[in-house]
């Protein structure tokens, strides 16, 4: 007769002469416990356990290089560098909105051209923190001229920055 017996560290099957010594239940407590008594030739028990078959030999592996990347993860990548790339730019430009750096302010106001300056410094004196080719644009359309040239003293309509003065 064999005595399967479960303990804290895996089961274990105990056979021979001490097997029927072993009570199955309580006495066992903490320690282990029957959990199948069975004869060494009952087809249920371990004893009637399916002959091993074994495999045919095998050719030794043949070691390759390094697998290449399949084509679509390749396209998964690029396409996700490329949404990376379209994600910044719309951040950036969302950034350049919200500043106002290129933007033309709507207030108007008149300038008058100093000597030695050009369309392009009327428009940065007036509004310095705006683009200044699309202020140049602007006082080119407000005073309808046909190019920059300007003289000294002349008067020129400007969109002017709000400038804040500290209380």
């Amino acid at each position: 007769m064999a005595v399967l017996i479960g303990t804290r560290s895996g089961f274990e099957l105990v056979e021979g002469a001490g097997a029927p010594d072993v009570s199955p239940g309580r006495g066992l407590r903490p320690g282990p416990r029957v959990l199948r008594r069975f004869e060494t030739g009952d087809s249920r028990g371990p004893g009637s356990r399916a002959p091993q078959v074994s495999a045919p030999a095998t050719a030794d592996v043949v070691e390759c290089g390094p697998e290449r990347p399949s084509r679509g993860s390749v396209l998964r990548l690029a396409a996700m560098c490329l949404l990376a790339v379209v994600a910044a730019v719309c951040v950036g430009l969302l950034y350049l909105y919200a500043s106002g750096a290129t933007s033309v302010p709507e207030r108007t106001g008149v300038a008058y051209v100093q000597v030695g300056e050009t369309l392009r410094d009327v428009a940065v004196r007036n509004a310095p923190s705006s683009d200044p080719d699309a202020l140049v644009e602007r006082i080119r359309d407000l005073n309808r001229m046909a190019d920059s040239h300007v003289v000294p003293g002349q008067q020129l309509i400007v969109p002017q920055a709000v400038i804040e003065t500290a209380p």
